[in-house]
């Protein structure tokens, strides 16, 4: 299938790209020196990239030389004119060319080698110090994180910006957990074996600058800006402190010394092997069985052999998905290669990656949105629907007032404010008042000779209290039904008379108003 170009004016194919990431549930990304480039760090390979920068350094150089010998010679005094390099760019001699910096074989001679911890040394102080603040991209896959999509994030980049964004970039912190992309609240920090535990949520494949590895025993340990980098930036390599400390006990002991090792950038150069290759490939196992649904590639040119089988491998596993669900899209300036990538590819996106992240805002701001700012949306919107409720249930209120004659409070209940329904019978000939079932706190005022005995009833079960019957001056607004019914007075001293379960069977409908 061939690659769907996306250009910065085509909205509709940006939309689509937008909703499916809205709509993903597990994400891998994977990110180059592209992502970075608006920090001031130069990418590789790019016009402005960082070999083509080398190149021109060094032919500005050679004609500063040019220029200025014959100068000099004629004895005219002027100064050479000063060259200006570009941020995050340490100068480099002219017979090392920007790729072979990167290369194993710059570790062969002792030359070539002082350059490489100069250029490293140069390159992280840049970084620290001229780098305030990370970029969209890098936001955007906290984003992503925060919002439990982010499966893992696989970079080339040895500038550690991920973790600025809190993102975990220890391999010894593993895979994580698949608890993750559940339900619960993720708002707080995940912490290693815990629910919410995301592992070493950025793998970093080609090492970092912030720490360093020895070359003899491979002990990794942090980089000390006030210990290690002035010998760095002075071309020497510190020495390691476990073989000091290992070398120092043996001769303690009388026994033959060993070998100090030195400490280097832990960074991998090409032609080296992963000195965690094992865990990262035990990673990335873990993620093709979670069965992403999306792949986004982000500044990176693709041109890394290891990082080629990365990306083959997720394509396969997410365009496995049923109903071709599952998306690649690709984030560059420059255009893959056809032949290469037509069937593992699906978008290629044309634009910057921080004004792509901008765009996607743009078209799908609820992507940046988390769980709980979620939820409070929703509330607002719903809080207009709850008000016609209460609209609707106004309208009962005029049905309350009506039934105010039956209504009353007691000033001798020690519950007065509750409203108790108020009975008026009429007593006997002899005298006697029919028995009632009632609590301590019941009163009932009457006089001699009785006529009639109002009582409060307390509120009891509705289920087995006894009807509201009319008064006696009342009339019933309703007639009467065909079938002939003892009067009211009747009705409700047999009522008072039965079992609670036979006044359980009777207690609908017995007074007609």
């Amino acid at each position: 299938m061939p690659i769907i170009e996306v250009t910065p004016n085509n909205s509709r194919r940006l939309q689509i790209i937008a909703d499916t990431i809205a709509s993903a549930k597990k994400i891998v990304v994977v990110t180059g020196a592209g992502i970075s480039t608006n920090c001031g760090i130069p990418d590789f390979r790019s016009e402005d990239g960082l070999y083509s920068l080398i190149q021109t350094q060094h032919k500005a150089a050679s004609a500063t030389e040019k220029a200025v010998m014959p100068e000099t010679w004629l004895g005219l005094g002027e100064s050479p004119p000063t060259i200006s390099k570009p941020p995050c760019l340490p100068f480099v001699p002219s017979n090392i060319r920007g790729k072979d910096l990167f290369d194993a074989m710059i570790l062969k001679d002792p030359a070539s080698t002082s350059t490489f911890y100069k250029f490293m040394a140069s390159l992280r102080k840049s970084i620290h110090e001229d780098v305030k603040q990370t970029t969209a991209t890098h936001r955007f896959i906290r984003t992503l994180r925060d919002r439990k999509k982010l499966v893992r994030c696989y970079t080339q980049n040895i500038d550690g910006l991920e973790a600025r964004e809190g993102l975990s970039t220890d391999l010894s912190w593993g895979k994580g957990t698949r608890t993750r992309f559940s339900k619960k609240s993720c708002e707080t920090r995940r912490l290693p074996g815990g629910d919410m535990d995301g592992g070493c949520e950025v793998v970093q494949l080609h090492g970092d600058l912030k720490t360093l590895r020895c070359t003899l025993c491979q002990r990794i340990c942090g980089w000390d800006p006030d210990t290690h980098s002035p010998r760095l930036l002075a071309g020497i390599a510190p020495n390691c402190q476990t073989c000091v400390a290992t070398d120092q006990s043996r001769q303690d002991r009388g026994k033959r010394g060993t070998k100090v090792g030195t400490l280097r950038p832990n960074i991998v150069l090409y032609g080296e092997e992963h000195p965690s290759a094992d865990a990262i490939g035990t990673i990335a196992s873990h993620d093709l069985s979670m069965s992403p649904d999306l792949l986004l590639i982000l500044g990176t040119s693709l041109h890394v052999h290891g990082l080629k089988v990365i990306v083959k491998e997720f394509a396969k596993s997410i365009h496995a998905r049923a109903a071709g669900k599952g998306k690649v899209v690709f984030v560059n300036l420059s255009r893959p290669a056809e032949s290469m990538w037509k069937d593992v590819i699906d978008y290629w996106v044309c634009l910057d990656c921080d004004d792509w992240v901008a765009k996607t805002r743009t078209s799908r701001p609820d992507v940046w949105q988390t769980q709980r700012q979620l939820e409070i949306s929703i509330k607002k919107r719903q809080g207009s629907t709850k008000l016609q409720g209460k609209a609707l249930k106004a309208c009962y209120s005029k049905r309350e007032e009506q039934d105010k004659e039956n209504i009353i409070e007691s000033e001798d209940s020690p519950t007065a404010s509750s409203p108790r329904p108020k009975v008026v019978i009429t007593a006997p000939a002899k005298g006697k008042i029919p028995f009632l079932e009632h609590d301590s706190n019941m009163t009932i005022p009457f006089k001699t000779p009785m006529k009639a005995t109002e009582f409060i009833i307390p509120d009891p079960d509705p289920r087995f209290s006894l009807p509201t019957p009319p008064t006696s001056n009342s009339v019933t607004p309703i007639s009467w039904p065909a079938k002939k019914r003892k009067p009211s007075t009747e009705a409700y001293r047999d009522e008072c008379q039965k079992t609670p379960s036979k006044r359980l069977r009777s207690w609908f409908g017995i007074w007609a108003d």
